[in-house]
């Protein structure tokens, strides 16, 4: 997998400046789905999660949520549904038909979908009885369309097919960033491609220069913004910096943040987080672990080139205490609200989702908090993680505790309306 080649340079979380922190008490919390919820075509819905992944619930604007479940007694195992508003609708379930030939038999293997403005989704799935075994694929509309198979063709790498596809980014144009395994010959190439219209095109593979000398070596997963640009982390080798935070636009390779490079707290940046996320203004945000600072982690926007300290690990949390250890990765609205996961020790919820502004960081919602589904909210899972739009909605999935206690489903969290 992508993530274990990166293991060695990138990891978890948070950092920066240290703003006002306050309870969210004008957030309004509302139920997406719960377990034991009837899914659309039958059955209830089981589980939104496989195994130890996180659960990825990519939220808009418009108040639209994806999300991969499990079903039980349905037509179908698993798939993935979007939800609007009370109404939940299947974008692509296990033995639906697939574009191109043959049916969905699986999509466990990458559960986390990807979702625009306009409410359309992208998402990695498994294909049987067809001319390939795997594909990213996308909606425009109503329409299903392939974005790239398994066996097709890679560009930018000669006599390169692709081999696996995974992790997809949509933006609001239909473009679809995503990471591949290409089959070069007797070896294998790790790449990120980029699909805008009809054309299919490299970003970046293994072996390609880094903008501050070395070559590329592995690759974190893609974020996507309006304009085209795609941000991402990556491994590098070489007489060089060992990795850092990259951004690809108009055919050009920045790093905008490097190992080794000073933090705006002190010390250094040391590893990065294996996800970034990237807005429409061109904004970065990013976990690290730090060295020699007075922190060993810390979440951290680039902005206009230069990095900014979000929150920083033992900055004061809203409702006491202090913020101990945060989620794997954090998510960025339009304005720069950035949304993250965290413990917390010595007061208050011990763990809860937040969104961090240049002013102030809010709590939306801690352990033992009431949940809109009823009950309390008893614990976020193994891997928390929480989504936010381009407008600053948040969405987040809840877990039983490992007692049995608490709702497994995932919710929204929005200032302004109900969905």
């Amino acid at each position: 997998m992508h993530a274990r080649r990166l293991s060695a340079l990138l990891a978890l979380v948070a950092a920066v400046g240290v703003p006002r922190s306050v309870a969210a008490e004008s957030w309004i919390l509302q139920r997406v789905v719960v377990a034991g919820q009837p899914a659309p075509g039958g059955g209830v819905f089981e589980r939104f999660s496989i195994e130890v992944l996180p659960v990825v619930a990519p939220v808009n604007s418009h108040g639209h949520v994806a999300f991969f479940a499990t079903i039980l007694r349905g037509r179908t195992s698993e798939g993935y549904f979007r939800a609007t508003g009370r109404r939940i609708d299947t974008i692509a379930a296990q033995g639906d038909a697939a574009p191109g030939g043959g049916t969905f038999s699986g999509f466990g293997r990458h559960p986390i979908p990807a979702l625009n403005e306009a409410g359309d989704v992208a998402f990695a799935a498994a294909v049987s009885g067809g001319k390939t075994v795997e594909g990213i694929f996308a909606t425009t509309g109503r329409r299903l369309r392939a974005v790239a198979v398994v066996g097709g063709a890679a560009p930018g790498i000669a006599s390169g097919t692709f081999a696996n596809l995974d992790a997809p980014a949509l933006n609001d144009r239909g473009d679809v960033a995503f990471l591949a395994t290409v089959r070069r010959g007797r070896e294998t190439v790790e790449a990120i491609y980029l699909s805008s219209g009809a054309t299919l095109s490299k970003i970046v593979a293994q072996g390609d220069p880094a903008p501050a000398g070395g070559a590329f070596a592995g690759f974190g997963v893609p974020a996507l913004n309006a304009a085209g640009a795609v941000a991402f982390a990556a491994v590098v080798e070489g007489r060089a910096v060992p990795g850092g935070v990259f951004v690809a636009s108009a055919g050009r390779i920045r790093m905008l943040v490097g190992a080794g490079d000073e933090t705006p707290i002190g010390g250094i940046f040391a590893k990065f987080s294996e996800r970034v996320a990237v807005n429409s203004a061109g904004a970065v945000a990013f976990t690290s672990l730090l060295k020699d600072a007075p922190v060993a982690q810390g979440v951290f926007v680039v902005e206009g080139g230069r990095p900014r300290k979000v929150v920083a690990l033992g900055d004061g949390a809203p409702g006491g205490g202090v913020f101990s250890h945060f989620g794997l990765w954090p998510a960025l609205s339009a304005a720069g609200a950035v949304a993250f996961t965290a413990s917390v020790d010595g007061g208050g919820p011990p763990a809860g989702v937040f969104v961090a502004t240049p002013t102030r960081i809010e709590r939306l919602v801690g352990i033992g908090d009431t949940l809109a589904a009823g009950g309390t909210l008893a614990s976020f899972g193994l891997y928390p993680i929480a989504t936010i739009s381009p407008a600053g909605d948040v969405a987040f999935a809840t877990a039983p505790s490992a007692t049995g206690e608490g709702v497994e489903g995932i919710f929204y969290s929005s200032r302004s309306r109900t969905r």
